[in-house]
């Protein structure tokens, strides 16, 4: 998915960083905790063991690492990526976990095309008089010369479902609002001109301002490669000034996407069941590591960190490994723990696993995906809400497990519906496996935006959640419970 305390700039990999790494690596498992953190359970029941891994130190550690500036806000091909990946197969290591990738690996590894936008593209006049712009936001993939007369058309009404495009063809001229930013304006540009370009539209000028967001993000687009999208464009989308004049026909001409290959690597680890024959079953625990990584063209913070989406995830999958390797009874159950690639671009990450999985997907018995965790709604600190409630029974008896505790699991009465299909569970869910995401927080304001810091979150918060997830759980890793779909979603899967 899905109040800054000091200013931060862009820190280049370095020493620095590698420090960073070795301190949170080891800081998990060389510092003692006395008692376990309060949090909202029953005082007069006996957590079972493992409940001392979760502490707010354990998460404070974890979660000032994966989301500081030295990671640079883990774009999923980046350097700082990697090492965040590294950091979470070590994590999984000291957990006593063995890989859950293919030959015993701790990482599901996919090679995939990547592109950055050329910046050589030239608009000319009918007379040959070049016209200035800010330069291309996406093109072809090939390179190409599109020449004729330019139409002016309103870009935001042809977004709308019912929009006539008939007619539409050469060069079109015109604005783009949206109150989306980054990835997922570029995604509703970029989807709207392949519905053009079906109509036979060659090219599209986009009107800004020199200060506008497309200007940036055209900048970033030429400055670093990206990993290619499903909604990638055949046609060049050129950004101009709102006062440029254009008479007569035009000339634009462009180079091809810059393209190379890219290694990628989803972390898994996996603690095999203690039973025989329920060990071949699986319960999953995943978050996605990747985020939005740093724009240079910003002036002061330049680094998305990504704390709440979703470090505050990621720190719950290690957390709740530490937990489960550290249970005096092992889970009857196998327990596979996932950090994914890619779903700030499209669920990439999970989608690859599910289309070559190293652990049978009919044997996943639950999927508990968890989103942002760390900023909670008024009146619901310390709670859970669970996306696709009504798809399953997983929410009703993770919370019927976690309530003797003190615990909810609840249905969002917003947000349970709207974004079952927003996350990595949705992958999984494709292919017929009970997969739902967990949230404890809100869509706030600092959400996509250089100011989703880990010290704006509330530990004490994320570490009750954190523990909530956990027991309520307990049942399904023992195999005293098993989720099932709602009788709707299986007539509708025959």
């Amino acid at each position: 998915m899905d109040w800054k305390f000091g200013r931060h700039s862009f820190r280049s990999v370095s020493f620095r960083t590698y420090g960073w790494f070795l301190f949170a690596s080891l800081m998990p498992s060389c510092c003692v905790f006395a008692q376990l953190d309060k949090a909202p359970v029953n005082p007069t029941v006996q957590l079972p063991s493992g409940a001392e891994q979760i502490t707010s130190g354990k998460v404070t550690a974890t979660i000032s690492f994966l989301a500081s500036d030295e990671l640079a806000g883990r774009e999923t091909n980046s350097k700082e990526f990697e090492i965040a990946a590294a950091y979470v197969a070590a994590r999984f290591r000291g957990a006593g976990l063995e890989g859950g990738g293919p030959e015993g690996s701790f990482y599901h590894e996919t090679v995939v095309r990547q592109s950055r936008v050329p910046s050589d593209a030239e608009l000319l006049q009918g007379d040959k008089k070049p016209i200035v712009h800010y330069g291309l936001l996406s093109t072809d993939e090939k390179p190409c010369k599109v020449q004729g007369r330019v139409m002016d058309v309103s870009f935001d009404a042809l977004a709308t479902p019912d929009a006539d495009l008939k007619g539409l063809r050469g060069v079109l001229r015109g604005k783009f609002q949206t109150l989306a930013k980054g990835s997922r304006a570029i995604g509703q540009l970029n989807r709207l001109a392949q519905r053009l370009q079906a109509q036979g539209v060659e090219a599209l000028l986009v009107e800004c301002e020199p200060e506008s967001e497309w200007v940036k993000l055209g900048e970033l687009a030429r400055a670093k490669a990206r990993l290619d999208r499903s909604d990638q464009v055949g046609i060049p989308i050129l950004l101009i000034p709102s006062e440029i004049r254009i008479e007569g026909d035009v000339e634009l001409t462009a180079s091809g996407m810059i393209r190379d290959d890219k290694k990628m690597r989803n972390v898994i680890g996996l603690l095999r069941g203690s039973d025989e024959t329920l060990q071949k079953q699986a319960i999953l625990y995943s978050a996605h590591l990747d985020h939005l990584g740093s724009n240079p063209a910003l002036t002061d913070d330049q680094v998305y960190n990504g704390a709440d989406d979703d470090a505050s995830g990621v720190t719950a999958v290690v957390t709740l490994a530490d937990a489960i390797g550290a249970m005096k009874d092992r889970p009857k159950r196998s327990v596979l723990f996932m950090a994914f690639w890619g779903e700030e671009s499209g669920l990439l990450g999970s989608k690859q696993f599910v289309a070559s999985p190293s652990w049978q997907l009919d044997q996943i018995v639950a999927n508990i995906n968890i989103e942002m965790i760390g900023r909670p709604e008024g009146g619901a600190r310390g709670k859970i809400w669970m996306t696709g409630w009504r798809e399953s029974d997983l929410g009703v008896l993770m919370s019927q497990a976690a309530k003797p505790w003190g615990i909810e699991i609840f249905e969002h009465p917003k947000f349970s519906s709207m974004l079952y299909r927003s996350s990595d569970n949705w992958s999984f869910v494709e292919r017929g496996v009970i997969a739902h995401s967990f949230s404890a927080g809100s869509l706030h304001p600092d959400y996509h935006q250089v100011d989703d810091e880990w010290d704006r979150l509330e530990i004490p918060h994320m570490t009750q959640v954190i523990q909530g997830l956990w027991l309520g759980s307990l049942p399904l890793l023992d195999g005293t419970q098993t989720p099932s779909k709602a009788t709707s979603t299986k007539k509708e899967s025959k």
